[in-house]
């Protein structure tokens, strides 16, 4: 556990990679008292994404997941691929003290693209009743 981390920033990160989205599954989910989550993420339209990834957050169970602490979480170049989706609605659903979060998408993903990502969270339920989000363009 790791239980003294408050805050983490990730650059260069690809939820298309299966061995980085399970350090960042298992990053979040070892660290009960973070309360500041920074990521900015790697664009790459022609990345393959790995069929684990794409199926990983179908294939477990996080009902144990507890984010009780993160209040404030930050995502930058975000685009709309599936795992990032998921991994954003999982943080959503299991943050009861989160205020804010800040989703930028990356500039190359289309506007029919950006629509879906803002529909996926604005329908997404979220533990926080009280939480801002923000979404938008650098």
């Amino acid at each position: 556990m790791l239980r003294h981390l408050r805050a983490f920033i990730l650059y260069g990160l690809s939820f298309g990679k299966e061995d980085e989205l399970r350090f960042v599954l298992l990053l979040v989910t070892s660290s009960p008292n973070l309360k500041k989550l920074k990521m900015q993420m790697s664009y790459n339209p022609t990345e393959a994404i790995s069929q684990t990834a794409n199926s990983l957050f179908d294939l477990q169970d996080y009902s144990y997941v507890k984010l009780d602490h993160l209040d404030n979480l930050e995502i930058t170049n975000f685009s709309n691929m599936k795992p990032g989706m998921d991994f954003l609605k999982l943080v959503l659903a299991k943050s009861p003290m989160l205020k804010k979060v800040r989703v930028v998408i990356n500039n190359n993903v289309s506007a029919t693209d950006e629509v879906k990502i803002l529909k996926d969270l604005l329908w997404n339920p979220s533990a926080s009743a009280g939480v801002q989000i923000k979404c938008g363009r650098s």
